[in-house]
């Protein structure tokens, strides 16, 4: 069986000292501190040895003290300061140490900070002071459940039901500590008893507990029995949480997970809002990717749980998710206010100002998550590409340089410092800062990757072929490096079959990406497989449209067909998306001049088909013609 019932013990054990049962000579610690009988003395300071107390002691002082520490350990328990309770009733028994009660709420004190040895101790000096009080024993035994000293606990319920005979907790905690001996024969008689009983005040919980029992036994025929159970404690106590989300459970169990889910939104309408449902709700709308739905739910739960702060957070991300991006940023910025030095929250709004548009704001705060935090090498990659996309190119340097200074060992920083440079022009900055970084890291592909295009950048065909298979034979499935070694070859019509052996490993790796897919096209197309070549290219040029040198190879394609008009849609399109290079436009002019007598195959040298890592920054990246 499961831990709860051992857990429900171990709450029922904190109240019990607070049951009502016989007090004995006790009553005084509960009305002493409003009759006032006798008056305080002028000192509350105790004698420093009780061999001191002589006839001058007055008893009525002795009293005071008792019942002030007593009541000051009250309203210390009752305001929270556990620790402070026990010390004050430690103090109470310096003048009255015989005092069963004042052991018994000592314990319960103990209970409440897990101590449980000091607690057990305590509820055992209560009852040998008072071998009467129900409520000594109870907690007694309660802490001996706790601690699985169950033959223990058993005889000390046995002794309050001698004492109580109509006593209606002692049954339940007996049933309760048989059903975690696994004997349930005789904890059903206990919860049945209980059921039964016209007088027992609360028999929904009885027939939840029976419900718990046959759950734990994780057999079908016992779902049935705890389904059955459950039922009958919600008809007793419709709004009785645990028998509600305890009969969902049962329904997953039993394959009937959407009743689980009816049964929790009926309980929420007819019995209004409830925190546990809603984060059962909750979880299970996220699931589905009903976010909406999920963050209903989310917002219930926000108005009454303890982890305000966790479920703000979420609440945020499924804004995010449903693009309500200044609902987002004002959830977060709140989080923030709260705890300041979250560098992953401050990640989240500085992702969420950027998706917003709120270029400054996001560079801002990307540019205070801290070099220690995990988040860190992220942060400055997004900062860099803002700050790039502003043509803040030195700043966006400098950020960079700081950051190689700050964390030399994240080979991301060297790659995004080369983009950066090369983004500038500066072939060889570019180069010397991806050295450094192989310098130290001589194995890290997408170091060894970057180098490959910057070769060809410089059109040093023969070193980036070198490169690219070196890339390969650290990581045969490098998708970037299988698809630029594939179109290098095409470019240069040299290595064709191994060039279609590439391009298909990639696109098995990323189908529906559009540059592998323009690749692969491509190598068909300087293999003369024509039409082959045109139903990649399309597809290629659905999933990247904007991209000017797809449309110049559809439109090759289709000019060696001599679809005329086709030829010539794609090469105005191409020339469109193409405007700012004059060599490039001046090819396609050409293009369109001698469509009509001439079918000649273009090419672009400076392409780089595969889709670069966003930390890399090319100057010319097929991610940044993707977006």
């Amino acid at each position: 069986m499961s831990r709860r019932p051992v857990f429900w013990l171990a709450i029922a054990l904190i109240h019990s000292a607070c049951a009502h049962g016989p007090r004995s000579s006790e009553t005084r610690y509960v009305d002493g501190s409003y009759e006032d009988r006798n008056r305080a003395p002028a000192s509350q300071q105790p004698p420093l040895n009780a061999a001191d107390l002589d006839d001058r002691v007055d008893p009525v002082s002795i009293r005071a003290k008792a019942d002030y520490n007593f009541a000051l350990g009250e309203a210390y328990s009752f305001d929270g300061q556990h620790q402070l309770a026990i010390e004050a009733f430690r103090a109470t028994l310096i003048y009255d140490p015989q005092a069963a009660r004042v052991h018994l709420r000592l314990a319960a004190e103990y209970v409440k900070m897990g101590l449980m040895t000091e607690a057990i101790e305590s509820a055992a000096r209560a009852v040998q002071l008072d071998p009467k009080s129900v409520d000594a024993h109870l907690l007694l035994a309660g802490i001996e459940s706790t601690l699985r000293d169950y033959d223990k606990a058993l005889k000390e319920y046995e002794k309050v039901l001698a004492l109580d005979p109509e006593n209606t907790d002692a049954p339940m905690y007996m049933g309760a500590v048989y059903a975690e001996k696994k004997d349930y024969a005789k904890a059903t008689k206990y919860f049945e008893g209980l059921a039964r009983n016209e007088d027992y005040p609360t028999p929904h919980l009885a027939w939840y507990y029976i419900g718990r029992m046959h759950a734990d036994q994780e057999e079908k025929a016992h779902y049935r029995a705890a389904e059955k159970a459950f039922k009958k404690a919600i008809a007793l106590k419709p709004d009785h949480i645990d028998s509600v989300i305890s009969l969902g459970q049962m329904y997953a169990k039993l394959g009937k997970p959407l009743l689980a889910i009816e049964l929790y939104k009926r309980s929420q309408i007819e019995h209004g809002p409830s925190d546990r449902l809603a984060d059962v709700l909750g979880q299970y709308y996220l699931e589905k990717e009903q976010y909406a739905a999920a963050l209903e739910q989310f917002e219930i739960l926000e108005k009454s749980t303890d982890d305000v702060l966790g479920v703000k957070v979420r609440i945020a991300l499924i804004l995010i998710e449903l693009k309500r991006y200044p609902q987002a940023a004002d959830k977060l910025f709140d989080v923030l206010r709260q705890v300041p030095d979250s560098d992953k929250i401050r990640f989240y709004l500085a992702a969420v100002y950027e998706e917003m548009g709120e270029t400054a704001k996001a560079i801002d705060h990307f540019e205070k998550v801290p070099p220690t935090s995990s988040f860190f090498s992220e942060s400055v990659a997004h900062a860099a590409y803002l700050l790039k996309n502003k043509k803040s190119l030195g700043e966006a340097s400098n950020l960079v340089d700081e950051a190689i200074k700050q964390r030399p060992e994240i080979p991301q920083f060297y790659s995004i410092a080369g983009g950066l440079w090369d983004e500038q022009g500066d072939l060889a900055k570019a180069k010397s800062y991806v050295h450094k970084g192989l310098e130290k890291f001589p194995e890290n592909v997408q170091l060894n990757f970057f180098l490959g295009t910057l070769w060809d950048r410089e059109g040093d065909k023969g070193q980036v072929i070198n490169q690219m298979k070196k890339v390969l034979e650290m990581d045969p499935n490098h998708v970037q490096g299988l698809n630029y070694l594939a179109f290098t070859y095409a470019e240069m019509a040299t290595h064709l079959e191994d060039a279609e052996r590439l391009a298909k490993r990639a696109l098995e790796i990323e189908p529906k990406d559009g540059f592998i897919l323009d690749t692969y096209g491509w190598v068909l197309f300087q293999s003369g497989r024509t039409q082959d070549s045109i139903r990649y290219l399309e597809r290629a040029l659905q999933t990247q449209p904007q991209e000017s040198v797809i449309a110049e190879h559809l439109g090759d394609a289709y000019s060696r067909l001599q679809l005329t008009e086709k030829a010539r849609a794609m090469y105005q399109r191409a020339l469109e998306k193409s405007s700012e290079d004059k060599k490039k436009s001046s090819e396609l002019m050409h293009k369109l001049s001698s469509l009509a007598t001439q079918y000649k195959a273009g090419g672009d040298n400076n392409r780089q088909p595969a889709s670069s890592p966003a930390e890399m920054l090319p100057a010319r990246s097929s991610t940044e013609n993707a977006h």
